[in-house]
C-alpha cells in the first residue's frame, strides 16, 4: 500500500503543477507564438476539465491512504480545501455564471493558489506517511531480538 500512496501523491502533485504551468504559460505562448492560438487544447477550458477529472480522484485516494497511517486531519483538510478551490471555477461555470463572477484573472489566481495548496498538502502527506513506521508483525522476530 505504501507504493500506491507514493505514486498517487507524486501524480497528484504533478497534475496540480501542470495546472499552474498551463495557466501561467498559455498566455505567454499565445502572445509569443500567435499560431498556437488555433490549438484548441491550449486555450480551452477542456484542458482544465481533463486535469480535474484526474486530480480529484487521485488526490482523494492519496490523502485517504496517508490519513490511514498518520491520522493528521489538517493535512486532509488542506488537501480537500485545495481540491475544492481548484474545482470552484468549473463549478461556477456549470451553474451558468461563467466568467462573469471570477473573470479570467480570478480563475487563474484561484487555480494557482489551489494548486500550491494541493501540492503542499500532498508533500506533507507523503512526508508524514513515510515518517510513520509500519507495525511489526507479532509472530515474526526482528533481527535485533535474536540472540547472538
Amino acid at each position: 500500500m505504501p507504493k500506491v500512496q507514493f505514486i498517487s501523491d507524486r501524480l497528484a502533485m504533478l497534475l496540480s503543477s501542470l495546472c499552474v504551468i498551463h495557466c501561467l504559460l498559455t498566455p505567454i505562448l499565445m502572445i509569443s507564438i500567435p499560431a498556437l492560438a488555433g490549438v484548441s487544447i491550449l486555450n480551452d477550458e477542456t484542458f482544465h476539465q481533463i486535469l480535474l477529472f484526474f486530480v480529484l480522484p487521485i488526490g482523494v485516494l492519496a490523502l485517504s491512504l496517508g490519513y490511514l497511517h498518520h491520522k493528521n486531519k489538517w493535512v486532509v483538510f488542506a488537501g480537500v480545501f485545495g481540491l475544492t478551490l481548484l474545482s470552484s471555477p468549473l463549478l461556477v461555470e456549470w451553474v451558468g455564471l461563467g466568467h462573469e463572477v471570477l473573470g479570467e484573472y480570478g480563475e487563474v489566481t484561484i487555480t494557482v493558489i489551489a494548486s500550491f495548496i494541493i501540492v503542499g498538502a500532498h508533500l506533507i502527506n507523503y512526508r508524514l506517511r513515510s515518517s510513520v513506521q509500519e507495525p511489526i508483525c507479532e509472530g515474526r522476530e526482528t533481527p535485533q531480538s535474536q540472540p547472538y
